[in-house]
C-alpha cells in the first residue's frame, strides 16, 4: 500500500485566489502549508483558520461529508475538531469542494513520545465515550469501516503477502479469525470517527487537545474506533483507558482484529513513504497480540 500521488496542485498562490473569490475577507491572511494528507491538501490561515482541499478525487465525499455531518456530532465531544465554517466551490482552477475550518493548534500524535501518548489514554477513552451514540438511520455508512470484520479479508490476506518479511503474518492471521469468530455487534449503530490513529490527534503542552480528519465518520460497530487506541496508546496505558471506556470480550475480540486491519496497513505505508507509521502499526499488532490473551 502506497501514499497515493495528488492528482491536482495545490499551493499558497492558489488558495489565495480562491479566498480572494470566495472569502476576501479572509485573503489577507497569513497562508502556510501544514500538512498534506492522504486525501486532502492542509493550509493555515492566521492563527484560527485552515483550509482544506482535497489532494485527489476520492478526497472529495469525505470532505462533503464532514461538511454535511462534522457540526452534528462536534457538539457531544469535548475534545476541538476542525469545525467546517466556510464551504468552498470549485472555479476555472481548482475543480473541486474545498472548505475553510477551525484550525487546531498542536503537534500529531505520531510525532510526541510514549509518554505523552500514555498520559492520553483517559483523554480518549473519554472522546469515545462522547462519540459513540446512535447515529441517525441517514447517517452515512463507510464502504471500509461500516462493515462486519469478515468482509475486510480479502484486504487483509493481500496486504499480509505483501509483509511477510516484517511482520508475523501467521500470528496476525490467527487473531484476525478469531476476532472473525466472536459475536457480532448487535447493538445500534454508533458514530464512529472511523480513522482513529495518532496522526490524528493534536497534542499541546503534553495534553491531548484535538481530533481531526473526520472525512470516515460513519455509523458502525464501536470496535472499529476502539483500535484507534491500540494504534495509539503503548500497551501499559491500555489498562487506563478501558477502565474509561468499558468494552465486553466480544467487542474487545473485534476491536483487536480491526488493530490487525489498521496495523498492518500502517505498516505497509510506513515501508512504502511514511516511515513514523511503522511504529504505529508495529504498537497495534503488539498491542493485539498480548490482548488476545486476556480475551475469553
Amino acid at each position: 500500500m502506497t501514499w497515493p500521488d495528488a492528482e491536482v496542485v495545490v499551493d499558497g498562490a492558489l488558495i489565495r485566489e480562491m479566498l480572494t473569490q470566495q472569502y476576501p475577507e479572509l485573503a489577507s491572511l497569513p497562508i502556510r502549508r501544514v500538512g498534506e494528507g492522504f486525501d486532502n491538501n492542509l493550509f493555515q490561515l492566521g492563527d484560527r483558520l485552515v483550509a482544506r482541499l482535497p489532494r485527489r478525487y476520492r478526497g472529495v465525499e469525505p470532505l462533503e461529508n464532514e461538511l454535511r455531518w462534522l457540526a452534528v456530532v462536534a457538539n457531544d465531544v469535548t475534545l476541538a475538531t476542525p469545525l467546517p465554517l466556510r464551504p468552498g466551490v470549485p472555479n476555472s482552477t481548482y475543480p473541486w469542494p474545498w472548505m475553510v475550518a477551525s484550525f487546531i493548534d498542536g503537534v500529531a500524535g505520531d510525532e510526541v513520545d510514549d509518554e505523552t501518548l500514555f498520559g492520553s489514554a483517559e483523554a480518549l477513552a473519554a472522546f469515545m465515550r462522547e462519540l459513540h451514540v446512535t447515529a441517525p438511520d441517514i447517517a452515512p455508512r463507510n464502504p471500509w469501516r461500516s462493515v462486519a470484520l469478515t468482509e475486510r479479508a480479502h484486504d487483509l490476506e493481500a496486504r499480509l503477502g505483501d509483509l511477510r518479511s516484517d511482520v508475523d503474518t501467521e500470528n496476525a492471521s490467527i487473531l484476525f479469525e478469531r476476532a472473525c469468530a466472536a459475536p457480532q455487534w448487535e447493538g445500534p449503530a454508533m458514530w464512529l470517527h472511523g480513522d482513529l490513529h495518532p496522526g490524528n490527534l493534536v497534542f499541546r503542552d503534553g495534553r491531548l487537545v484535538g481530533v481531526v480528519d473526520f472525512g470516515d465518520l460513519c455509523a458502525g460497530d464501536p470496535a472499529t474506533d476502539i483500535a484507534g487506541a491500540l494504534l495509539t496508546l503503548p500497551y501499559d496505558a491500555l489498562e487506563a483507558f478501558f477502565a474509561v471506556y468499558d468494552v465486553t470480550d466480544a467487542t474487545l475480540a473485534r476491536a483487536i482484529g480491526w488493530a490487525i486491519i489498521f496495523g498492518t496497513m500502517m505498516v505497509s505505508l510506513g515501508q512504502a513513504s511514511r516511515p513514523r507509521y511503522l511504529k504505529v502499526g508495529r504498537r497495534a499488532l503488539e498491542n493485539a497480540t498480548r490482548l488476545s490473551t486476556s480475551v475469553r
